[in-house]
C-alpha cells in the first residue's frame, strides 16, 4: 500500500489592498488552501501618504488619530476575511504591517515560511507600471518562494 505523499502546500501568504482583484486573488487562496490542507496568513500593507511638496525629503505626514482610524478598518476587514477563510473550511490568521507592500510582503513570506504567495494583480500597462509601479511584479521578482497572481476580470 502506497503512502499519500505530502501536500506540497502548508502554508500561504495572501496579500491583499482589499481591491476587487485581490478578493478574487483571496477567492483562490482560500480554495487552493481547502484543496491542499493549508493555512493562510492575510497580509495587508499600509502605506503612508507623504507630503508631494516637502522639499526636506519627502517626510511622512500621517497624524496619529488618523492612523488609528486606518488600523481600526483594517484589522475589521482582516476580521471579517479570517471569518470568510472559517466558513469555508480553512484556518487563518491575518496581520497588517507598515511600509512598502511589495518589501513588506516578501519579508512576511520568509517570517512566516510561506509555501506560496498569492497577490492579485490589475494588469497595468507599460505606462501605468512607470506611473504607479506593480506590487504584485516586485513581489514576483523578489520573493524566495513561488508566487501566483490572480488578474482582475476584464
Amino acid at each position: 500500500m502506497s503512502k499519500k505523499p505530502a501536500p506540497l502546500l502548508k502554508n500561504i501568504l495572501v496579500g491583499t489592498d482589499f481591491s476587487v482583484c485581490a478578493a478574487r486573488a483571496f477567492s483562490f487562496a482560500v480554495s487552493l488552501a481547502a484543496s491542499q490542507g493549508a493555512k493562510i496568513h492575510i497580509l495587508h500593507v499600509l502605506i503612508e501618504p507623504v507630503q508631494a511638496f516637502d522639499v526636506a525629503g519627502a517626510l511622512p505626514y500621517l497624524d496619529v488619530s488618523t492612523q488609528k482610524e486606518w488600523e481600526e478598518a483594517t484589522k475589521k476587514r482582516l476580521a471579517s476575511a479570517v471569518a470568510s477563510a472559517g466558513k469555508r473550511g480553512v484556518s487563518a490568521t491575518s496581520e497588517f504591517l507598515w511600509g512598502r507592500p511589495s518589501d513588506v510582503l516578501v519579508e512576511t513570506a520568509v517570517k512566516t515560511k510561506a509555501s506560496l504567495v498569492v497577490l492579485g494583480t490589475h494588469g497595468r500597462n507599460v505606462l501605468e507600471k512607470l506611473l504607479i509601479g506593480s506590487t504584485a511584479e516586485r513581489v514576483v521578482r523578489l520573493c524566495p518562494v513561488p508566487v501566483l497572481t490572480v488578474r482582475e476580470k476584464r
